[in-house]
């Protein structure tokens, strides 16, 4: 896998790519925790027009290798990318057993 850095200006510009419900979520308590009150969490307010908070982060991951699994239909694919001749990539799929 390759790790790539981004700039301000990209996790920015993902960030206003965002509806402003979506980015009210990182504002809220930390995912996977107990809740710590029965009542229901207090209506945060962000500034539409502000730019990213601190724990928004970008993050794009580049995958060597991709595999299906449908455990319902018991079918497995594998998705693996093969480079073109214009330097890009094209992904090739293969039904494999599962």
């Amino acid at each position: 896998m390759v790790i790539v850095s981004f700039s301000s200006q990209q996790r920015e510009k993902s960030w206003f790519a965002s509806s402003p419900k979506s980015r009210l979520q990182y504002l809220g308590p930390v995912p996977g925790l107990p809740c710590v009150s029965e009542e229901p969490s207090r209506e945060s307010s962000l500034d539409p027009s502000a730019g990213p908070i601190d724990v928004f982060c970008l993050l794009v991951l580049d995958p060597e290798q991709v595999d299906y699994v449908n455990l319902k239909s018991n079918e497995r694919l594998s998705f693996k990318p093969k480079q073109t001749d214009d330097s890009g990539k094209l992904w090739v799929l293969e039904k494999i057993n599962p």
